[in-house]
């Protein structure tokens, strides 16, 4: 009998405790997705500023092209060879331009030099009876040689003068040239193509084919 009663406890508790048990087993389980990480917004400011550098770098160079002036780069170069240069923002060509023109105004002023000389010696050997030959930078001439001598150095004088006039002009004409050439956008991406072809011509005798090649330019 006391068996009997213990064994129906013992089962009346383990359905009890099987009852308080199930609901806990039957939910659903939850899963461990780790800590929550803000979204890292993009950074708009810096992207601001990027648009705004680059707009402002535009403008200036906007600026440049409308601002500048072919005649004005002409009247710099007038006044001062070089200075046109300076205002194309060609640098490199002042060296050029005034190593021609020294070069040139030493000829200049070497043939003048020699010139005088010449014409002075033989205007000397005129006023007297008898010629003698003339020593001139340690180098003996005679009369006849006078004369060709003041040809020469006169000739080359202004050879040179004309060039040293040369070098003015190139310097305005290179000048104008190139402040005309910053209005235009000259691309870098230049092409040359050569190519076989056959060539058709027309003459006389009908029309015939000849080979030949084709250069294709692209810019």
């Amino acid at each position: 009998m006391v068996s009997c009663l213990l064994m129906t406890g013992a089962i009346f508790l383990f359905s009890k405790v099987n009852c308080q048990i199930l609901p806990a087993d039957t939910t659903t389980p939850r899963i461990y997705q780790g800590p929550s990480v803000p979204r890292q917004q993009p950074d708009t400011l810096h992207g601001l500023i990027d648009d705004a550098d680059l707009s402002d770098t535009a403008r200036v160079t906007d600026n440049y092209v409308n601002d500048h002036s072919p005649r004005k780069a002409v009247m710099y170069s007038l006044i001062c060879p070089g200075l046109g240069q300076v205002y194309n923002k060609k640098y490199w060509k002042i060296p050029f331009i005034y190593g021609g023109g020294g070069a040139f105004l030493y000829y200049v002023a070497y043939n003048q030099m020699k010139y005088k000389k010449f014409r002075n010696a033989l205007f000397d050997q005129k006023q007297t009876q008898n010629p003698v030959p003339v020593v001139i930078d340690g180098y003996e001439y005679k009369y006849t040689d006078l004369d060709n001598g003041r040809d020469y150095y006169r000739r080359y004088r202004d050879l040179s003068i004309a060039g040293l006039a040369a070098m003015y002009l190139l310097n305005v004409i290179d000048a104008m040239v190139d402040a005309y050439f910053v209005h235009y956008d000259i691309s870098d991406d230049l092409s040359l193509r050569l190519e076989p072809a056959v060539i058709q011509n027309t003459g006389l005798v009908g029309e015939t084919a000849s080979l030949g090649f084709r250069i294709n330019i692209g810019f």
